[in-house]
C-alpha cells in the first residue's frame, strides 16, 4: 500500500450530504420522544419536522460525517472534493454553500426531486452525548450516475461512509467509485459510521473492507460490533493479521492505531471543557489523514487525530472554529 500522494485532489469524500441541526436536551426529552441516546436513528420527514418543532435550535451547519471531515481537512490546507446528493432547496443550497465557503469542490449537481435535502437534528444532552435523528431525503439516493469518475482517479484518497448502505443503488455506487480508484492506484479509507449501520450491513462491511479498503475508522463500541468480540486484545490480534491501516478511537483511553504488527496506544489530550462530542469521530479522521497524506508516522496521525477530536468536543458542532 503506497502513499505516494498525486493527483488533483489530495482526497474526495462520499457520503450523506446532510444539514446539522444542533439543539440542547435534556435526558427526559429523549424519552418522552422515544428515542435511543447516543444512537443515529433513520426518520421520515414528519418526524423530523414534529421534532424540530419542540426544539430550540442553537446552531446550523452544513455537515454528515465524511463532510465533516473533509472541511477540516480543507481548513488545513489539504485540496478537496466531496460527492453526495442534495436537492435543489433551500437545505441543499446551504449545504453546498457551507461546503464551498470553506474551499471545498462540489464535485455533484442539484438535483430537481420531489424529495427534500438531507438533514439531522443533533441532540445534546447535559453530558454532551449526542442522539441525532436524521432524515436522509435525497441523499439516500445516491447513484452511480453521480459519481464523478474523473474526481476520484484523481484523488490520491477516497473517503466513504457506513451511512450510504441503506440503498441498494448507494451500494453499487459505492463499489463503481472503490473501483475507479483502485484502478488508478490510489487508496480507499472508510468509517464504518455507527453500530446501528454495523448491525444492519456487517457481512456488506467486512466484505468491502477486506478486497478494497486501505484505512478503517471505528470506534471502540464499532470495532466490537464489527467483529462480534467483546474483547479489545482479542481484536487487536485479529487486526494485526491484515495489510490494512485500523485506526480506532478508545474515548477517555485516547486511540489505538494498528498495521500489522505495528500498534500505537495515543493518549488522550485532557479536556478542559466537554460540551458536545458531535463529531469527535469525523474530526480525529481529517486530523489522522491530514498527517497521513504529509507522510507522516502512524504515530503523528493517531496523534494528530486525537488532537482534532479533543478540540471538537470542547465546542457546539461538528466544524472547528477557525
Amino acid at each position: 500500500m503506497g502513499r505516494n500522494m498525486v493527483g488533483k485532489f489530495d482526497i474526495t469524500g462520499i457520503g450523506n450530504a446532510i444539514v446539522d441541526v444542533i439543539v440542547n436536551v435534556e435526558d427526559k426529552y429523549l424519552e418522552d420522544q422515544d428515542i435511543r441516546k447516543g444512537m443515529m436513528s433513520l426518520v421520515d420527514l414528519k418526524t423530523i419536522e414534529n421534532i424540530s418543532d419542540t426544539i430550540e435550535i442553537k446552531t446550523t451547519v452544513s455537515g454528515g460525517s465524511v463532510a465533516n471531515s473533509i472541511v477540516a481537512l480543507a481548513q488545513n490546507g489539504m485540496n478537496t472534493a466531496f460527492i453526495g446528493k442534495v436537492s435543489n432547496d433551500e437545505i441543499g443550497s446551504k449545504f453546498i454553500d457551507g461546503l464551498e465557503s470553506e474551499n471545498v469542490t462540489f464535485a455533484c449537481k442539484a438535483q430537481s426531486d420531489d424529495s427534500k435535502s438531507g438533514r439531522c437534528i443533533v441532540m445534546v444532552t447535559p453530558d454532551a452525548q449526542r442522539t441525532m435523528s436524521t432524515y436522509l431525503g435525497i441523499s439516500q439516493k445516491l447513484d452511480s450516475g453521480d459519481i464523478n469518475q474523473d474526481v476520484i482517479k484523481n484523488s490520491s484518497i477516497t473517503y466513504l461512509e457506513g451511512y450510504l448502505w441503506d440503498l441498494d443503488d448507494a451500494q453499487v455506487a459505492i463499489k463503481h467509485a472503490t473501483d475507479y480508484a483502485k484502478s488508478s492506484g490510489n487508496l480507499v479509507a472508510f468509517s464504518v459510521s455507527d453500530v446501528f449501520c454495523i448491525e444492519r450491513f456487517r457481512d456488506s462491511f467486512r466484505s468491502m473492507i477486506d478486497s478494497n479498503v486501505d484505512i478503517v475508522f471505528a470506534n471502540k463500541e464499532e470495532i466490537k460490533s464489527l467483529y462480534e468480540n467483546d474483547n479489545i486484545e482479542e481484536i487487536t490480534k485479529i487486526l494485526s493479521q491484515q495489510e490494512r491501516i485500523y485506526a480506532i478511537t478508545m474515548g477517555e483511553e485516547g486511540a489505538l492505531i494498528i498495521k500489522g504488527d505495528e500498534t500505537y496506544k495515543i493518549e488522550a489530550q485532557k479536556i478542559e471543557n466537554l460540551v458536545d462530542t458531535t463529531g469527535a469521530g469525523d474530526l480525529f479522521a481529517a486530523g489522522f489523514l491530514e498527517h497521513f497524506i504529509k507522510n507522516e508516522s502512524l504515530e503523528s496521525c493517531g496523534s494528530r487525530g486525537v488532537e482534532m477530536a479533543s478540540r471538537v468536543i470542547q465546542q457546539y458542532g461538528a466544524r472547528l472554529k477557525t
